[in-house]
């Protein structure tokens, strides 16, 4: 409350005359608040060592860096190895199968292979395999494809049975491994004969029936040419 400075009467804070007799009431006076000024502020600064939060970075995400250098390099062997492996499918290597004028088929039912127009087929004599077929190529190797039938449960079974067989011959055993012909695990056998020469043979198992390849010659490297590798990979068991 306040009161008339003309008749004391009093009257309400905020009233703007006085209610007896009419006085008017000065107003008061605004007091404007205090203003900082923002711009005479010292800027907060903030020490930063860019390197160190760098290497910080680093260090707190080293498992993402590990993992994305990893796939990249993975995907870089990839590409090299792709391209690799486009040369070398184009570098003539498989040239004997490209040309379909080139190749000749070889059909007996069950199984086929494709062996090169150059190949000649000849007379060849095999007393314990008398249906068997034989070609010759350029190298004087002989090429020689039968077929049996066999008691035996297993292609490893069957190896055994060949390794033990030349080693009663006389014959050193240079190779066995498992290789893989028309989606199957396959043999291949690389004997010296006790006479010098090298026989290899290359076979297939599939329901009681066994499928070989014998080649043989003179030279270990001759029984591995790329005209027998591409003939030997064509092989499929109806």
């Amino acid at each position: 409350m306040k009161k008339c400075p003309e008749c004391g009467n009093p009257s309400y804070d905020g009233a703007p005359v006085c209610g007896n007799c009419g006085y008017k009431f000065p107003k008061p006076k605004s007091i404007a608040p205090k203003i900082e000024d923002i711009f005479l502020q010292e800027p907060e600064i903030k020490e930063e060592n860019d390197e160190q939060d760098t290497v910080s970075i680093i260090k707190e995400n080293k498992l993402i860096i590990g993992i994305i250098l990893a796939i990249t390099l993975i995907v870089i062997c990839g590409i090299v190895l792709s391209s690799s492996l486009n040369t070398n499918s184009t570098d003539g290597s498989n040239s004997v199968l490209e040309n379909p004028d080139e190749i000749i088929k070889y059909d007996d039912g069950k199984f086929t292979f494709k062996y090169p127009k150059s190949w000649k087929k000849i007379d060849g004599s095999d007393p314990e395999h008398p249906g068997a077929v034989f070609f010759q190529n350029k190298d004087k190797v002989i090429i020689e494809y039968y077929n049996i039938s066999t008691s035996a449960k297993s292609l490893i079974d069957i190896t055994q049975q060949r390794i033990s067989y030349a080693q009663a011959h006389g014959d050193y055993v240079e190779l066995v491994e498992t290789i893989t012909l028309d989606g199957r695990n396959s043999s291949n056998i690389l004997l010296e004969n006790a006479n010098g020469d090298y026989t290899r043979y290359v076979s297939m198992f599939s329901d009681g029936k066994l499928y070989v390849f014998k080649i043989s010659g003179d030279a270990e490297n001759s029984l591995t040419s790329q005209d027998i590798e591409n003939t030997i990979k064509t092989a499929d068991i109806a």
